[in-house]
């Protein structure tokens, strides 16, 4: 969660002083918009799942959650889990075989200002692969997750 903390205050940062360069002094920042579409977002959303899983903040459909709670073993749970840990496994690899070989060609954005592309491919296999540590954990030690009710 640090990292996605940092993401998004490099984003604030990086998009205040891209407004006050274009605004008060006709000089934008360069390379703001390949910097927080390639970086800064994809770092807060990916290394932001396994905190946000971890503390119950996804949206969850809550619906046949009192039947479903009468499985003894919390198997719909772990059953559940087993699904997220196939596919977000299935997307780290994927994901890390492609950061791999971006790693291996130094890919770079074209344009004026050339970010090294490489660095924005590893935070997608990061952060599946940490969801997936978390939802290991998870299988093993499943944990009650209070449904937040939103008021009418």
């Amino acid at each position: 969660m640090l990292i996605a903390l940092l993401s998004l205050i490099s984003m604030v940062l990086s998009v205040s002083a891209d407004a006050i360069g274009r605004y008060a002094f006709r000089a934008p920042f360069s390379g703001n918009y390949e910097f927080t579409s390639f970086f800064a977002m994809v770092a807060l959303t990916f290394m932001g799942m396994p905190g946000t899983y971890a503390s119950g903040g996804h949206i969850r459909l809550t619906i046949f959650t009192p039947f479903l709670d009468r499985i003894p073993g919390r198997l719909s749970e772990r059953i559940n889990v087993i699904f997220g840990i196939v596919a977000f496994g299935l997307l780290a690899w994927a994901t890390g075989q492609e950061a791999i070989h971006k790693f291996a060609v130094l890919e770079t954005t074209l344009g004026a200002v050339q970010f090294p592309m490489y660095w924005s491919y590893v935070w997608v296999p990061l952060g599946a692969g940490l969801l997936c540590l978390r939802l290991l954990y998870e299988l093993v030690h499943p944990q009650s997750r209070a449904s937040v009710e939103v008021p009418a």
